[in-house]
């Protein structure tokens, strides 16, 4: 390679992240596309039962890791556990409560058809993941919104 050609490693990182991201996204894709004739079979009602029993797991693993979380900090003395920074402990909450979408596909693949076809069982697993990402944006804004008011009141 030429002296004069300077090769940007943070650039390169960036591209091959989201290359990543490109690809993990086609996985639930090639997997519903293999099922659309199925698909087309679906009662809405169904699917939207699908969508709300996965809005729901969501939001019982949010209260369990509320609640994991606030035990945690009482037992180890409130300011001494790491999660007594409100930051840390919404971080925790956020991670601990959120299935992926890859993972989601990779369960279904390996289950092998034996609660149906696999593309129809993805098609929830993409639901509910927007619904996650849906639901944790409003925490996250209302969180944010909580902490500015209490820094106005602080001040």
């Amino acid at each position: 390679m030429p002296e004069h050609v300077v090769f940007d490693t943070n650039l390169a990182e960036y591209v091959l992240q989201v290359l990543q991201t490109l690809l993990i996204k086609t996985v639930p894709w090639i997997q519903v596309s293999r099922s659309r004739s199925l698909l087309l079979m679906v009662k809405p009602a169904v699917f939207l039962a699908a969508i709300g029993a996965g809005a729901l797991l969501h939001l019982i693993l949010l209260a369990f890791n509320i609640l994991a979380i606030k035990s945690i900090s009482a037992l180890s003395g409130n300011g001494q556990s790491v999660f007594a920074k409100e930051e840390n402990s919404s971080a925790f909450v956020l991670v601990a409560s959120q299935k992926t979408l890859p993972v989601l596909v990779a369960v279904v693949e390996k289950l092998g058809g034996a609660f149906g076809e696999s593309g129809l069982l993805v098609l929830p697993c993409v639901a509910a993941h927007l619904n996650q990402i849906i639901l944790d944006s409003f925490l996250v804004n209302f969180w944010l919104r909580k902490e500015n008011s209490d820094k106005l009141k602080a001040s």
